[in-house]
């Protein structure tokens, strides 16, 4: 397996610093200082003053020994103006990256907190309740009571509560920061560090937060088909991915999934889906990389569609062949930045002409590396706790008490479990009908309802009533009450 600790889930960067001011006290004059912007995965986090750093630096040093933290820059006597700055900020930058290449530093107590608190710094507002859109690879959105500060996982916890899944199946799913509501091109994994209200708010007007898949292995698909919820969650992502181009299916199986998707037959469909050729991974778009030419101008993608292993794959953008770079061949990785961008780099094995194994350094220049690195890090974490027999994380695993927001929303509509582009006309009508419900249930459930779908025994035989359509069979507003689990 790669050595991991040569990869990381974090890229930290500071690419400029500003004079800011500030009036302490009782003072009249403002006193200047220089904040660091901190940018981590390719955004912007946080700015900080040197002494915000050199505290952590100590904490870390406690918690962690000197050895395992690069030289922290010496203080100064005389105050540093921005232009004066360059040789401090690279040292700084150089300090936070030795601390992304080790996980038990960034997934500690200590850095984890610094870089929430300091994001909160940033957006200087009290801490309130809002409500945070969350979008499903559909279209449809899902609005969730939060408080601002929240967490990703606290998010991420909430919205599947709302959406009634299965708690065990919580961190199968994962929040993205997307471009486009169409998946076409995702931006990054949100991650527990930052609070994805805060982060959207600082994003560009366009991007929304998604909610998709977070696993790599498709032999986890199974663990999902279970639950009504989860297995149409995956049924309407296959469905986006499909027409997005990233799955393409064999011309022999085209008309079999057409059928199936037309019979309602969702696991059938995925069962068939998981077999075509680009089902399992994800695409990263054009790149430049040194393989198998200088300037090769490539298309990338990392997954694995079975009984292939996980693999890079680098796609000629003209000749079409396809090079692929098994992952249990990769040693290590890096990312670094240049004046183009951000460069990753892969130590690979691979045969010489001569037959005999080599390692080679494979270099890649693309917008969406920083997304590359964080998905290989994750894939490969993945496969390492397949190998140990481990279980997904579950919600109960995490330190605190994290209990999902309490709602005030009227319920969500739960249409999106089948709307991949079937007709709408009943779904209309369960609305009503549902609507009608919520009010009897708000009258015959004293206090406030925690589980939203948690009806009374009459309520519940009523649901199932209302949506039992004759004649329908297996249409999927028909099997509503089935298909979220009532």
């Amino acid at each position: 397996f790669p050595n991991i600790q040569s990869g990381t889930t974090m890229h930290i960067s500071i690419p400029d610093v500003e004079e800011l001011y500030e009036t302490k006290g009782t003072r009249t004059v403002p006193e200047r200082f220089v904040s660091y912007n901190v940018h981590i995965n390719g955004t912007y986090h946080c700015s900080a003053r040197f002494s915000q750093l050199s505290q952590l630096h100590d904490k870390l040093k406690r918690e962690f020994g000197a050895g395992c933290l690069e030289k922290f820059p010496p203080k100064k006597f005389f105050y540093l103006k921005p232009e004066e700055c360059h040789d401090r900020r690279y040292l700084l930058q150089k300090w936070f990256q030795k601390i992304a290449q080790q996980a038990r530093i960034v997934e500690g107590h200590t850095f984890q907190t610094f870089l929430l608190n300091s994001q909160k710094e940033v957006q200087k507002a009290e801490e309130a309740l809002v409500q945070l859109e969350v979008y499903l690879v559909n279209g449809k959105k899902v609005a969730v009571d939060i408080m601002n500060i929240d967490q990703t996982d606290d998010v991420l916890e909430t919205v599947c509560s709302v959406l009634n899944l299965d708690e065990g199946l919580t961190y199968y799913f994962g929040l993205y920061l997307v471009d486009d509501l169409d998946g076409k091109v995702v931006i990054r994994k949100l991650q527990d560090f930052e609070s994805p209200y805060i982060s959207l708010e600082r994003a560009e007007e366009h991007q929304k937060i998604q909610l998709r898949k977070a696993y790599w292995s498709t032999a986890l698909d199974e663990e999902l088909w279970d639950s009504p919820v989860a297995l149409n969650l995956m049924y309407i992502e296959t469905i986006a991915e499909i027409k997005n181009g990233h799955i393409v299916p064999n011309e022999s199986d085209t008309e079999n999934l057409q059928e199936l998707r037309s019979q309602r037959d969702r696991k059938a469909f995925l069962q068939l889906a998981r077999k075509q050729p680009g089902y399992g991974f994800t695409q990263y778009g054009e790149g430049e990389a040194n393989y198998p030419e200088f300037g090769a101008n490539v298309l990338v993608s990392l997954g694995n569609t079975p009984p292939e292993p996980p693999m890079i794959i680098f796609k000629d953008k003209i000749g079409g062949e396809e090079y692929k770079f098994y992952v249990r061949r990769i040693r290590c990785w890096r990312t670094y930045s240049t004046e183009e961008g951000v460069e990753l780099e892969f130590e690979y094995l691979q045969e010489s002409e001569e037959g005999t194994p080599m390692m080679k350094w494979i270099k890649l220049q693309s917008p969406q590396n920083i997304h590359l690195a964080m998905g290989l890090q994750f894939l490969v974490e993945e496969m390492l706790r397949l190998g140990a027999k481990k279980k997904m994380k579950v919600p109960a695993d995490r330190e605190g008490a994290f209990k999902p927001r309490r709602q005030t929303n009227a319920p969500p509509d739960m249409s999106f479990l089948t709307t991949d582009g079937e007709t709408e006309a009943k779904t209309v009508e369960v609305r009503v009908k549902l609507s009608e419900l919520m009010k009897k249930v708000n009258e015959e459930e004293e206090g406030y309802v925690s589980d939203i779908l948690n009806f009374s025994d009459s309520t519940r035989a009523e649901i199932d009533a209302g949506l039992d359509f004759e004649g329908e069979g297996d249409d999927p507003v028909s099997s509503f009450a089935a298909m979220v689990g009532l």
